[in-house]
């Protein structure tokens, strides 16, 4: 009897260091952020600072939860038909004398966010002369026909929730494509059990825009779309 109750707190102690180191050490998540230029962190002055990834990492590492973040399949003028292209031939990209591969980076990631759409309505639209409400719908449906084949491909390495961060308007030309493919994305994320990140907060408000003549924002806003990323994170896993 003695050596059953000596074995059983044997097992009670090792269950018990062994949940307390788990807890003490969840610095093993891998963060993949994918997409355009809010993705990269591009400035109101065409120059790369700190973008909402940046900021999130910086939360998950502060927290003792960051393994690995990357960020190597965003670019300025990335499009949902380049992003697809890099899936469909699993890109690599080597930094720092290391491999990368997107589809291995996405199968192996606990968290992806994503913003992706803006610069296809750039190229679209600007092919117009004259931007009609017809040829907006008929550019939005387009691009809405890729972004859903590439979240299906994504899904096929990357099984969790998706982070999808939403556009906002600034007084360009692209405002009102931008609010349709919002509402596009967020009934989407909806249905797909993503996580829409919304950014309209920062629409036409000149505290988060350097430079009147830029769509992009600077690091306030930044740091006002990880927060937001945050909250729906600790929704999540808190």
């Amino acid at each position: 009897m003695y050596k059953k109750l000596k074995l059983l707190t044997l097992i009670l102690l090792s269950l018990s260091v062994y949940f307390i180191y788990n807890k003490e050490n969840k610095n093993n998540l891998i963060y993949i952020t994918i997409g355009d230029s809010l993705s990269l962190g591009e400035n109101s002055y065409g120059g790369i600072n700190y973008g909402y990834s940046d900021y999130f990492k910086d939360y998950l590492k502060k927290e003792n939860k960051l393994l690995v973040y990357n960020k190597s399949y965003t670019s300025k003028t990335k499009t949902i038909t380049e992003l697809y292209n890099d899936l469909l031939v699993d890109e690599v990209i080597t930094i720092d004398t290391e491999n990368y591969n997107i589809r291995r980076l996405l199968s192996d990631a606990d968290i992806v966010s994503i913003s992706i759409g803006l610069n296809d309505i750039i190229l679209e639209a600007n092919k117009e002369k004259y931007l009609t409400e017809y040829k907006e719908d008929r550019i939005i449906k387009n691009i809405i026909d890729k972004y859903k084949i590439l979240i299906k491909e994504i899904k096929k390495y990357y099984k969790k929730e998706i982070y999808i961060i939403g556009y906002y308007e600034n007084n360009t030309k692209y405002d009102e494509m931008l609010k349709k493919i919002n509402k596009k994305y967020k009934k989407l994320a909806g249905e797909q059990n993503d996580i829409f990140i919304d950014t309209e907060f920062l629409s036409n408000n000149n505290k988060y825009f350097d430079n009147p003549d830029s769509y992009y924002p600077n690091n306030l806003a930044y740091k006002e779309i990880s927060r937001k990323i945050i909250e729906e994170y600790k929704k999540k896993n808190e």
